[in-house]
């Protein structure tokens, strides 16, 4: 079965595409800079959370 050039073409306009399906934002996006500088400058996130739990302990039942 031949086909001709423009047979190809009208044959590749009838096929639908489904459109895209919008992808969800990842967490890590949607939280990027929302709690900007709470971690003082100079420590790093480990620090911190290390320095809270020492200051906590024993205060909280």
């Amino acid at each position: 079965m031949s086909s001709t050039l423009q047979e190809a073409v009208q044959a590749l306009k009838t096929i639908k595409v489904k459109p895209c399906i919008p992808r969800k934002k990842k967490v890590a996006d949607e939280l990027l800079g929302k709690f900007k500088g709470i971690i003082p400058g100079g420590k790093t996130s480990t620090q911190f959370i290390k320095e809270l739990r020492a200051s906590l302990y024993g205060k909280i039942k």
